[in-house]
């Protein structure tokens, strides 16, 4: 046994031990750090719907500020502010459960203000007040909101990880049980620390033991009620599954307190992640993978596929045929080549994109463009950089090999040498591809020469597929036509 690390994890709790009991343990409260990340959203909520309107009539309609209703702006500003605080407040909370995440729940700003406004409309309505307020000033709050109060939460969510991750910020204490060698794997690395946790303090069980090896009822109930003055949010449990038993005699004796008690197991794995309990019969069940969407999504997202891809091959044909002449002119070879890609659960498909290089490799045994790569053709510099190579695979989605949003898939060969790279890869294959992904729109396309890069291109899709639903995959969509990121490293 390795003494030294242990000694090491044995001073690290008993100086949080101290300062503890010595009231210097400082943790910002998850309430309250939401109420203030609430209240700066609110004010621009307030600043944006009061602010459009005051521009719009005294700009526009050249009205006297006397003659403005500043009353009636005022309180419906503060009743939107309201409003989008309690999603702000929401959303902050999300954040602050998930602060392992590659980026947070940014995308929920937009159907947040989306509500706000129609709440905030519908509450004028039924007060009769709704044709008092101009059409203009609250379209043009809405509009620049969308993108206002993205940046927003996206900004202050960032500063939140960053000081989360850094170790400056803890919302949430905790308190451990068990015994030392296990408590020390749990501490290994000091991981809770920048995950936002504050350790109070921890019971080893080799303590509370008495000379027969029994636990001392007193003993924990005395380190519960220490905790409880020091206002811990979580006493875990760490140990083995064979001592499940005994923890249910622990459990029962800390159930007479007003506590949040966990299990966590006693391993050095960081790699296996526990979600949830689910029961089968009379049994717990501990759930370590789900499905990225039930049966009700994915219905939902293949009908908006079906949609969107039938209605842009309609809508684009002027467009393909344009594509087709020219790739004609210029060179000589097919004007739509397929490809061999791997898709969903790993099953192989034949991917349909306008022909942009002087090759038409199978996928199999290719080389991966690069900068300034001499294959690409003219007309292909274009199509690679406005990503127009991509859009025959609106034929993929309508097939239903490939969705509109999803991780990119990459050809047979690359698909190999990635998956041996990087243990995580193959769990992007647990969707659909898509034609746009989220680590697209954040940069993440084209070469995958560098560690950073692919790692980068893995955690926005697997991200992706932790937390998909109907809005994000708008959001993706919106992005890729107009966020300058989703551009970035075309080739």
């Amino acid at each position: 046994m390795d003494f030294g690390p242990m000694a090491e994890a044995d001073h690290f709790v008993s100086t949080a031990e101290r300062r503890a009991y010595a009231g210097r343990d400082d943790v910002t409260h998850r309430l309250l750090l939401c109420a203030v990340v609430a209240i700066v959203e609110s004010i621009a909520a307030f600043v944006l719907v009061f602010g459009a309107a005051l521009a719009y009539h005294l700009t526009l309609l050249h009205q006297s500020f006397a003659t403005f209703d500043a009353v009636l702006y005022i309180a419906y500003g503060a009743m939107a502010a309201l409003v989008y605080a309690s999603f702000a407040a929401m959303a902050c909370s999300r954040f602050l459960e998930h602060t392992i995440s590659t980026q947070p729940h940014v995308h929920h700003a937009a159907l947040a203000w989306t509500a706000t406004i129609a709440l905030t409309l519908l509450i004028a309505f039924l007060s009769g007040r709704v044709g008092d307020f101009s059409r203009v000033s609250l379209a043009a709050a809405y509009l620049a909101g969308l993108p206002l109060m993205y940046v927003i939460r996206r900004g202050l969510h960032a500063v939140l990880d960053t000081m989360i991750r850094s170790g400056e910020l803890q919302f949430e204490s905790v308190a451990l049980i068990g015994n030392r060698d296990d408590i020390f794997n749990f501490l290994r690395g000091g991981e809770i620390a920048q995950q936002g946790h504050k350790l109070r303090g921890a019971l080893y069980l080799e303590d509370a033991r008495s000379p027969d090896g029994k636990l001392q009822a007193e003993t924990i109930a005395a380190f519960a009620e220490r905790n409880l003055k020091l206002g811990t949010d979580q006493i875990v449990l760490v140990g083995s599954v064979a001592q499940l038993d005994e923890f249910d005699s622990i459990v029962g004796e800390l159930k007479r307190y007003a506590l949040n008690l966990l299990y966590a197991p006693a391993s050095r794995n960081r790699a296996l992640k526990l979600l949830d309990i689910i029961a089968i019969g009379p049994n717990n069940a501990v759930r370590f993978v789900r499905t990225p969407m039930n049966e009700s999504s994915v219905l939902l997202k293949r009908t908006v596929d079906i949609a969107l891809s039938l209605f842009g091959l309609i809508v684009l044909a002027p467009l393909f045929a344009l594509v087709a002449l020219a790739i004609l002119i210029e060179s000589r070879g097919p004007v739509i080549y397929r490809q061999a890609r791997r898709g969903f659960n790993g099953e192989q498909f034949m991917i349909w994109k306008f022909r942009s290089m002087s090759v038409t490799e199978s996928g199999h045994a290719m080389v991966q463009a690069q900068q300034a790569d001499p294959r690409i053709t003219r007309i292909g510099h274009v199509l690679r950089a406005t990503s127009i190579d991509e859009l025959p695979q609106l034929v993929n989605v309508l097939l239903g090999q490939m969705s509109l949003v999803g991780p990119r898939p990459h050809a047979i060969s690359h698909d190999a040498q990635l998956s041996a790279q990087l243990e995580q890869y193959a769990h992007r294959q647990r969707i659909k591809p898509g034609i746009t992904g989220w680590a697209q729109v954040n940069g993440f396309r084209g070469e995958t020469a560098k560690a950073d890069q692919i790692e980068g291109r893995v955690a926005h899709d697997i991200y992706y597929i932790d937390n998909w639903s109907p809005l994000f995959d708008f959001w993706i969509l919106v992005l890729t036509i107009f966020s300058p990121s989703a551009r970035r490293n075309a080739r």
